[in-house]
């Protein structure tokens, strides 16, 4: 029986255990204490029979190897074929469920770029990528045309929001989610979205006069430039107002502005600024809010 279960395993119809003590030498002859039959593994069928027609959006997929992006260009083919309406253009996920029955397939196809596997844009699918929303309160309708300003933190937004109702200075005041120290709390391309409603040819940020405050901005102003999109400027009346009336208070030692941070600023506020922070103070956007607004002696 050794012998047959041998050469059994050497054929490939059973697995035999690999531990020790898993096989009984008591007899002579060692025996396995059980086997695993080993069951013919069928292969899979093709994705793709040949001869298959391809879009011609697709037709770069007959050279597709990959099994999972194979399957998804068909998927996409098949529904291409119904002659379905793109006229109307719809948010990305509801074009996916439509096509996979899944949501969120197609933001996984494209990898965080605009065109799927590569090739295929999302326009040619009727679809299109749906920012994060940045909250926002309109201006008087007077101030369509006029700037947009992003407001750091939620209280001082409020004051603004409110003091903008009255004056029109900015076409939107919008908030900025407090910030992260990394980037915006909320899709940046909503602002592009903004800035195209309200017809606006300028846009202004203002946060607190603190390492972290002009981190959030200098990036977000640096990546708005690589994708050519309208700059994001400082609102440099509101830091000036900061730095002449601002409260300061105390800042954290491990907190650095980098020189790239502080070249966003107009060149005439970056050395007040530095000596801000090397007397190791902050200004929080706080200081300028519904009291210093109302009075209205900030020199625009």
């Amino acid at each position: 029986m050794a012998e047959a279960l041998l050469n059994a395993a050497d054929t490939g119809e059973i697995l035999l255990p690999k531990q020790r003590r898993s096989w009984d030498r008591a007899g002579g002859a060692a025996l396995p204490g059980f086997v695993m039959l080993v069951g013919q593994r069928q292969p899979r069928p093709p994705v793709i029979i040949a001869g298959y027609a391809w879009h011609p959006l697709l037709s770069f997929a007959a050279g597709e190897r990959n099994r999972l992006r194979l399957e998804s260009a068909k998927r996409i083919n098949e529904w291409l074929k119904s002659d379905p309406d793109l006229s109307l253009i719809v948010p990305i996920k509801e074009r996916s469920l439509e096509i996979f029955g899944d949501e969120k397939r197609l933001d996984q196809l494209r990898g965080g770029t605009t065109n799927l596997f590569g090739q295929v844009s999302l326009s040619s699918l009727g679809c299109r990528l749906c920012p994060i929303p940045l909250p926002f309160e309109a201006g008087p309708a007077a101030a369509r045309g006029q700037p947009i300003l992003i407001v750091e933190n939620n209280d001082t937004w409020a004051s603004f929001s409110a003091w903008n109702r009255g004056v029109g200075r900015y076409a939107a005041v919008a908030y900025a989610g407090g910030g992260h120290g990394k980037s915006l709390a909320y899709d940046e391309m909503f602002i592009d979205e903004l800035i195209s409603r309200f017809q606006s040819e300028g846009l202004f940020y203002f946060g607190d006069l603190d390492p972290a405050g002009l981190r959030i901005a200098s990036r977000a102003a640096e990546r708005r430039a690589l994708r050519g999109s309208l700059a994001l400027q400082p609102a440099a009346a509101l830091y000036a107002w900061l730095l002449d009336r601002g409260t300061r208070t105390s800042l954290q030692r491990t907190e650095k502005a980098t020189v790239a941070d502080l070249v966003w600023l107009p060149e005439y506020l970056r050395d007040p600024v530095e000596a801000l922070f090397a007397k190791g103070h902050r200004i929080p956007q706080e200081s300028l809010g519904t009291r210093a607004l109302a009075v209205g002696d900030i020199h625009f």
